[in-house]
């Protein structure tokens, strides 16, 4: 089992570890908000209006705009027809498994309601342990099925929109005009890094041709809000709205949400995606070994299995991450994870390391 270490101050482009300094290749800030200056302004200005939290239901006779101006904000940023905007991706995923049937009245009312789950579908959706199947196969034999199934039901499929920690792209054209189905995606590794301008997976969906879409996501990955949202049509998102569980969980602090739509309207999330794709195509012309790591042109997360690599970054001074996941028993994987925050310096000496580990 690799080290654990603690620390007291978060990490940016680097971390000091018992006295040393590392540069930090892990995590999930993709965009390098941690430490993003414009966002410390918006949230430091913030906190003079909109105060440290809001202890209220987002039902509640006084509503704050700034949770449904960061919703409309999310909209244009992803091409979503509507958004809600919760407290994390875990409750956003929570909210959907526990919601589905009064979501689909409209849509399929009367209907039984059959689940599909993909393989290795992260916790927020999953409500089983799936084998280690392959994606595609899974999909192809679920739509045939779906396609071949009896009149009077409706199906829900759940699926991560990207493979992680081991990277992977699905292709979503297997749903492609699925008669009475609902596609429900997980886009927490996605969002702010994918699609159009870093908007994600809603609209690659749309262009997959798959017609009823739900995306939900943790904001607190590339976006740096501790928040989730959930994607989808207007007609299907008020009955979550009216939801025991949307109504009676505490909202994301006002402040974010008001740095979240500012953020996006001032094109900042925008200039960061802009950066990451360079970093990531920076990394890759310096090295000469991608076919060592699992990874994803145009995706800045390299995966590996081999159990020495932590070890030798570690000790040339980067910090990775090597740990088992989802399960305490599924066998660790390290990840390397390029930001927007990094420098070209930092990147040569990350090629420079894995370059000496190859050789």
């Amino acid at each position: 089992m690799n080290p654990v270490f603690k620390t007291d101050i978060l990490p940016g482009r680097s971390v000091e570890i018992d006295g040393k300094t590392c540069l930090w290749f892990s995590g999930t800030d993709y965009l390098g908000m941690a430490y993003h200056p414009v966002l410390l302004d918006l949230l430091s200005e913030g906190f003079k209006t909109l105060g440290s939290h809001f202890g209220s239901s987002r039902n509640n006779t006084l509503q704050l705009n700034a949770f449904r101006q960061a919703e409309e904000a999310l909209c244009g940023y992803t091409g979503a027809d509507d958004a809600v905007l919760v407290s994390s991706g875990m409750l956003a995923g929570f909210i959907i498994r526990t919601s589905i049937r009064s979501v689909l009245q409209e849509a399929a009312p009367g209907s039984r309601i059959m689940e599909w789950e993909a393989p290795m579908l992260h916790p927020a959706l999953s409500r089983r342990k799936k084998a280690m199947t392959d994606w595609s196969s899974w999909a192809e034999k679920t739509a045939d099925r779906i396609r071949k199934a009896a009149p009077g039901v409706y199906h829900v499929v759940y699926s991560d929109a990207i493979g992680s920690p081991k990277t992977a792209w699905f292709d979503f054209s297997y749903f492609r005009e699925l008669p009475n189905a609902l596609l429900v995606v997980d886009d927490s590794h996605g969002i702010g890094i994918t699609g159009t301008s870093g908007g994600g997976a809603y609209g690659l969906l749309q262009s997959c041709g798959v017609e009823n879409i739900m995306v939900i996501a943790s904001l607190n990955k590339a976006m740096g809000i501790p928040g989730g949202i959930i994607l989808g049509r207007s007609k299907m998102l008020q009955p979550i709205r009216q939801a025991p569980v949307y109504s009676g969980a505490s909202p994301v602090p006002p402040v974010y949400a008001h740095a979240l739509a500012s953020m996006i309207a001032q094109g900042e999330y925008l200039k960061a995606y802009t950066r990451l794709q360079e970093n990531n195509r920076y990394f890759r012309q310096q090295i000469t070994f991608s076919d060592r790591f699992s990874s994803l042109p145009g995706y800045p997360v390299y995966t590996s299995e081999d159990a020495g690599l932590f070890s030798f970054l570690l000790q040339n001074g980067i910090l990775s991450s090597s740990f088992s996941y989802p399960s305490p028993t599924d066998s660790p994987v390290t990840r390397l994870v390029i930001s927007a925050a990094h420098t070209p310096e930092d990147l040569d000496c990350l090629a420079r390391t894995c370059s000496r580990y190859y050789d």
